[in-house]
């Protein structure tokens, strides 16, 4: 990534942008599939998270629909942590993503949201 003196003296705004500019620059080079496949092997590894951990900006395990920027998983709107549960209405239970089965996890991303004015 960027060289930077101190990293954590970054605000999380001027980190995002670092980011995307690196991940611009690694789609023009041909390496982000690697690096996306590594990310989606274990999400923990985004730098976006890493900052965030590194941070330690807030301690929820519950996120919103916000979705990280680099690497599009989910993470919390606030602190930008993806170490966090989603959890969806099925039947009517509230019920953590994480535990769902694969063809479930499929349907849910399939999904399409709509906001309400």
């Amino acid at each position: 990534m960027y060289e930077t003196d101190n990293i954590l003296e970054m605000q999380p705004s001027e980190f995002l942008k670092t980011c995307l500019e690196w991940k611009a620059d690694m789609i023009k080079e041909g390496k982000w599939d690697e690096i996306q496949e590594n990310i989606d092997s274990n999400v923990l590894r985004c730098p976006v998270h890493q900052f965030a951990t590194q941070k330690g900006l807030c301690k929820k395990t519950i996120g919103g629909t916000a979705r990280c920027p680099v690497c599009g998983h989910y993470m919390c709107p606030e602190c930008n942590s993806h170490a966090c549960d989603i959890m969806s209405r099925v039947t009517g239970y509230l019920q953590v993503v994480s535990g769902w089965n694969a063809p479930k996890k499929q349907e849910f991303k399939d999904r399409k949201r709509y906001g309400v004015n």
